[in-house]
């Protein structure tokens, strides 16, 4: 499909001159196209046909094999301790072995992978000295030879960053995972201009080595930013099936001291929920850590129970590429009240572990990949908390889209957890399970599904969690989904007296430019409806 005899015969200028002269090259062009395969040998005549048609008759010959191949390193990477290893992968990315065919786009892709495993980590001036391809068409055999000097070993310098008006230096310098004088790797450049990037400080960042200003085997580290405002207000409307209408205010200041340190308050207020939250977080370090103190007053009224809860916690927080580890001491008591019963109170401190791993294609629009989120907490007893306890929980999701991407994404779900306690009655109520309600089990109004109080009346947590979910979304538009579902779950005090409610749905997705939006309607006991933004988690 190269030939000019195919791209060009449709030229409205064409003329039965210049149409002679296209039939007279395509032999040249055909065989030197040929080459460019490996086939140095090739027979091309081109037949004429009524009607301006043409039929090119190809014999390609056999075509010319790789019979030797020299790949050499010079310069200072021979003294590196890991130069063998090194070397070992260029010859490993080689993509022309001994006996493979001679195609001249891997011959020059070849050389540039030697020249980007090279310049990624320690050497970016490395440069190609020597290459030669010597093929004899005669004897089909080709001899290759590619000479590579590494040049100097390059650290990291200083960093010069542009655009800062409103932040200190402090914050861009502290998210670097590198320091100066050590060894230049490209990934952690990468992974700068990703921590900035998802800091709420800027806007756009642009980070990138000025191999131009090498000083002493220095290069400067340029960082160009756009800030965000240092202060933001959010004002909203919202409606949940499960907790009903409210609206949300929210102030976020992003540089409380002048230090860079985020400060929130959100007052959250719904039908049956109202939360009211104080944040004060911390820069990220150039270890990737994080810091944050907390504290909530969250009221809620569902299935007949009142929920008073306040909390407080510091946490610390390491985030890398992927994956997000948390560590932290929380602070939680609880007051529950059922219906005309005495109200109970309960309180823990407890510290805590949660990982989480977010590994989808397009976290707006999934296609495919994983998403996990572990969670592992506990309490001591004694004066600390009401009765001591351990929790585990964790949850995940699978989206998988077969090669033929028109046939739709199947996307399973299920999480599963479990109170271990001598007393489940003096464990805080936020830390039982309950389940029912979008992103659990839908056909089942929301945290409905649970344990009867003893007075059979009201549902409450229970102690072990499972659910589980399979839909597939079948592509109506580019932004729009069909959905059909299958959800199934439930929570119950102990696993030999649990049994799975289950539920039958169909729902529609728009994948908006801001997140996921779905519509389900669901049948469990009744039907009921739903309307949520977002992934899972």
């Amino acid at each position: 499909h190269g030939l000019s005899l195919i791209t060009e015969k449709a030229d409205p200028d064409m003329d039965a001159t210049l149409l002679a002269s296209l039939v007279r090259e395509t032999p040249h062009e055909a065989k030197a196209l040929l080459e460019t395969e490996g086939y140095f040998d090739a027979q091309v005549s081109v037949v004429t046909e009524p009607n301006n048609q043409f039929i090119v008759k190809v014999e390609p010959g056999e075509p010319v094999l790789i019979d030797d191949v020299v790949l050499s390193v010079v310069g200072p990477i021979r003294s590196e301790p890991d130069f063998q290893q090194r070397f070992a992968a260029l010859l490993e990315a080689w993509p022309l072995p001994i006996g493979a065919n001679y195609r001249q786009d891997e011959w020059d892709d070849g050389k540039k992978t030697v020249l980007r495993l090279l310049s990624i980590d320690r050497f970016p001036l490395a440069t190609i000295t020597y290459s030669r391809a010597d093929i004899d068409p005669k004897t089909k055999r080709s001899r290759l030879e590619v000479v590579v000097d590494s040049g100097p070993r390059i650290v990291f310098g200083p960093l010069v960053i542009q655009g800062l008006q409103r932040y200190p230096a402090q914050i861009v310098e502290g998210m670097a995972d590198f320091h100066r004088g050590g060894a230049y790797k490209l990934q952690k450049l990468f992974n700068y201009q990703t921590a900035l990037e998802q800091s709420p400080y800027f806007s756009s960042v642009i980070v990138s080595a000025d191999l131009q200003k090498i000083n002493d085997d220095q290069v400067p580290v340029m960082v160009g930013v756009s800030e965000l405002p240092a202060q933001k207000i959010e004002l909203g409307l919202s409606y949940d099936t499960g907790v009903g209408a409210g609206a949300r205010i929210g102030y976020d200041h992003y540089n409380i001291f002048q230090r860079g340190y985020t400060g929130s308050i959100l007052w959250d207020w719904a039908q049956f929920k109202q939360i009211v939250s104080f944040g004060l977080s911390f820069p990220k370090l150039s270890n990737s850590y994080s810091h944050s103190i907390t504290a909530a007053f969250k009221k809620t009224e569902l299935n007949s129970v009142i929920t008073t809860a306040l909390s407080a916690g510091v946490w610390r927080i390491r985030s890398h590429g992927k994956i997000e580890a948390r560590l932290g001491f929380e602070y939680i008591s609880n007051k529950q009240q059922i219906t005309d019963q005495v109200p109970t109170v309960t309180y823990a401190f407890i510290p805590s572990y949660g990982w989480t791993r977010r590994a989808v294609d397009d976290l707006k629009r999934p296609r495919s990949g994983t998403l996990v989120d572990i969670k592992v907490s506990g309490a001591p007893g004694g004066r600390l908390s009401s009765t001591a306890f351990v929790r585990g929980y964790g949850r995940g999701a699978v989206y998988w889209t077969p090669l033929a991407a028109k046939w739709g994404t199947w996307l399973l779900r299920g999480e599963v957890g479990q109170v271990f306690a001598r007393n489940t009655d003096q464990v805080p109520s936020s830390l039982l399970f309950l389940a029912g309600g979008v992103n659990s089990v839908r056909g089942y109004d929301y945290q409905s599904l649970g344990v009867l109080d003893k007075n059979g009346i009201s549902i409450v947590g229970g102690s072990v969690l499972a659910t589980a979910s399979i839909e597939y979304q079948f592509p109506l538009t580019r932004d729009w989904l069909l959905a059909v579902f299958r959800d199934m779950g439930n929570a119950s005090q102990r696993w030999n007296t649990f049994t799975f409610d289950k539920a039958n749905g169909v729902g529609v997705r728009w994948m908006s430019p801001i997140a996921p939006l779905a519509f389900d309607i669901a049948k469990g006991d009744r039907y009921r409806w739903y309307f949520s933004l977002g992934l899972i988690f």
